[in-house]
């Protein structure tokens, strides 16, 4: 605009003239304002625009009232995070402001923090006015974190299935399972502590305090340890987790409410376990304590280390292992194999099954107690109300000898007669390959042959001497711990039956009613005594 106009100022008045003739009416009315010329005469700036005069033309008179200085106004928001200045031009012949003048300006509205003279310094320079500049920031607060509890075992996110590679088909999805499970000592959760915010501070020097930040509590009910620092939760008990209104909890037992099928996968739990349907076939349940089953088992794997309660009976099919360190409880059982460390009571028929106790087998109670096929083995004794059946089903029932010691002894007799004619053989064949030798007609073939058949000869007669030292051994205990063992028949005893106790096996022939088998020491033979006889 200076290039188009010349502004004066003398006693008479303010005097404009052009210096090149492209302009508009609104062009001069700007300059005026830059310039501060705030009252003139709008009539002459008219004519001076349409007649585009190069020589001066008064539009204004001298009014020192209007000649003003420079104004700098500051604005503050209601938050005061900032402050920016206008600029109000001086009348043309007075001085613009200064640096120093604006942060007077500024001081005086109490602006103290945040002030960024730089811009000042521009502001200056380009003589900017009627423009709001900020010039001031203030530094908002910051905000902490929350604390925050961050769950490393989620009872509500269903473990995804073994696999031993991306194979689909090869997934086994009876373990996908929807508990979870944790040990003691398990990690559950940990929590981030809360960080605190920092402060701000307005423009004006006001400090700004951050939101508070909260803390968080671990949302448990029972079952957990808390670190001493706080920031840890551990399982204090071996169980199931899972959340209740909110809470976590660990619950020492686990109840299934229906079957043990593919809606809820194998169960390998630390803990007692109630199942209320039915294990289905292929799953298998373990327990480090007792396991209930109100319904049935198939063929499935049940192992507790304490005690087995089942319901319903084992319809095992030939498949399964029912195990237990304590008792096994059930109402029958068929084709079934099972093993116990204590007590086996069934109520009604056990039917072609393999079963073994450290103490005592009984089958009572219900309306088809009875004992068919299959063979028992109790070291105390067996009690039951019928034992084979008309047919003359072979029943094999095993009685004074620790299960355990009794099959590893069947093994070990097995090993003997098989390393014994394997001998036997190589015997054979060495005796015509030391002829061949002694005629001079043995070749370099049956040569090599004989030398393996003597290297062979040697380790099957170690072998054979481990396994009779071993049967020497277990035979030694066996009559060491051997006690009074009875098998008792409350009705009949069928041919077909082998009872054995000790040594001693006794093939029933005829039948029996209303019996006892036990051993006589000074016969050592099994004798038949009344069953009511017999403790």
């Amino acid at each position: 605009m200076e290039e188009k106009f010349k502004l004066e100022a003398n006693p008479l008045g303010v005097w404009i003239a052009a210096v090149s003739d492209d302009f508009t009416p609104a062009a001069v009315a700007d300059f005026l304002r830059l310039k501060g010329v705030r009252k003139y005469d709008e009539k002459a700036v008219k004519e001076f625009a349409r007649q585009k005069n190069r020589s001066p033309q008064k539009i204004a008179d001298r009014d020192p009232l209007e000649e003003k200085l420079s104004t700098v106004i500051v604005h503050l928001p209601e938050d005061k995070m900032t402050a920016s200045v206008t600029l109000e031009p001086p009348f043309f012949t007075n001085p613009w402001p200064d640096k120093a003048d604006v942060l007077e300006a500024l001081e005086f509205e109490k602006v103290v923090f945040g002030v960024d003279e730089s811009v000042i310094e521009k502001l200056i320079e380009l003589k900017l006015c009627d423009e709001r500049v900020t010039v001031a920031n203030g530094k908002p607060a910051v905000n902490g974190n929350n604390a925050r509890i961050e769950l490393l075992r989620d009872p509500d996110q269903m473990p995804a299935p073994a696999a031993d590679c991306d194979d689909a088909e090869k997934i086994d999805h009876r373990e996908r399972s929807p508990f979870v499970y944790v040990r003691q000592g398990d990690e559950i959760a940990v929590k981030h502590p809360a960080v605190p915010g920092e402060n701000g501070m307005t423009v004006t020097g006001v400090e700004i305090n951050p939101l508070a930040s909260k803390d968080a509590a671990f949302p448990i009910k029972d079952g957990f340890n808390i670190s001493d620092d706080g920031l840890s939760l551990t399982a204090a008990i071996n169980g199931r987790l899972l959340r209740k209104n909110n809470k976590l909890t660990i619950l020492p037992e686990l109840e299934i409410r229906g079957d043990v099928d593919f809606s809820v996968g194998n169960i390998d739990f630390k803990g007692s376990v109630k199942i209320f349907g039915t294990v289905r076939d292929g799953f298998q349940v373990l327990a480090s304590n007792d396991i209930e089953i109100k319904q049935m088992v198939e063929g499935a794997r049940i192992e507790s280390v304490t005690d087995i309660v089942i319901g319903g009976g084992i319809q095992s099919m030939g498949k399964g292992r029912i195990i237990a360190a304590g008792n096994v409880t059930a109402n029958f059982a068929n084709q079934a194999y099972i093993r116990s460390n204590g007590e086996i009571t069934l109520k009604n028929s056990v039917l072609h099954s393999d079963i073994s106790a450290l103490q005592t087998v009984t089958v009572m109670g219900g309306k088809k107690p009875q004992i068919i096929g299959g063979r028992i083995q109790a070291e105390a004794g067996v009690v039951c109300y019928t034992l084979g059946s008309e047919i003359g089903t072979k029943t094999e029932v095993i009685v004074g000898v620790p299960p355990i010691l009794n099959e590893r002894r069947k093994e070990l007799q097995d090993a003997v007669v098989k390393y014994t004619e394997n001998l036997e053989a190589l015997d054979t064949s060495l005796t015509f390959l030391k002829r061949q030798e002694m005629s001079g007609v043995l070749s370099e073939k049956q040569r090599s042959s004989m030398v393996g058949a003597i290297k062979s000869k040697y380790q099957l007669q170690a072998s054979l001497r481990s396994c009779q030292d071993e049967l020497e051994d277990i035979n030694k205990r066996l009559e060491m711990t051997r006690g009074q063992a009875v098998v008792k028949v409350k009705d009949v005893c069928y041919p077909g039956v082998v009872v054995t106790i000790r040594d001693s096996k006794y093939i029933v022939r005829e039948a029996f009613k209303n019996v006892a088998f036990v051993y006589d020491k000074d016969a050592r033979e099994v004798k038949i005594r009344p069953f009511d006889d017999v403790d």
